[in-house]
């Protein structure tokens, strides 16, 4: 009796996770004919730990909200591995990930803006309390 209410309590799980999903995917065409989007710029130095979870955070975001999310990654002059794990997750699906360096000398330079999108988040790792203003992260 026990197994037969976890299955049927399971396949209304996948149910609720699937019409999540494909309302996701609804929005995501709706909102692709005007071409807005949110675009995140991350500021990183020596975050090896923490980028995949910013990233993976990022991309359930945009699954989950069905909001399109472009992110690019500039790494400051890190001596770990932040930018070979960043390279490993261009693929996450959700969200368009571009990847380059950063110098600190260099802190007045704007990253590119497209007129289309709707803003531009720029977010420096390098402070600790700037990690929150990422969806599904808390400090």
């Amino acid at each position: 009796m026990v197994a037969q209410l976890l299955w049927i309590l399971a396949v209304y799980g996948i149910a609720v996770a699937l019409i999540h999903i494909m309302h996701a995917r609804q929005l995501r065409r709706a909102d692709e004919g005007t071409g807005r989007r949110r675009h995140y710029v991350l500021i990183t130095s020596n975050h090896e730990r923490q980028v995949e979870w910013y990233l993976r955070a990022l991309s359930w975001y945009a699954l989950l909200s069905g909001t399109r999310v472009r992110v690019t990654v500039l790494d400051d002059q890190s001596y770990d591995d932040t930018l070979k794990i960043v390279q490993r997750l261009t693929h996450l699906s959700g969200i368009e990930l571009v990847y380059g360096t950063w110098r600190s000398d260099d802190s007045t330079r704007e990253v590119d803006a497209d007129p289309n999108e709707e803003e531009v988040i720029r977010i420096d790792l390098r402070n600790p309390m700037e990690a929150v203003r990422i969806p599904y992260v808390q400090g």
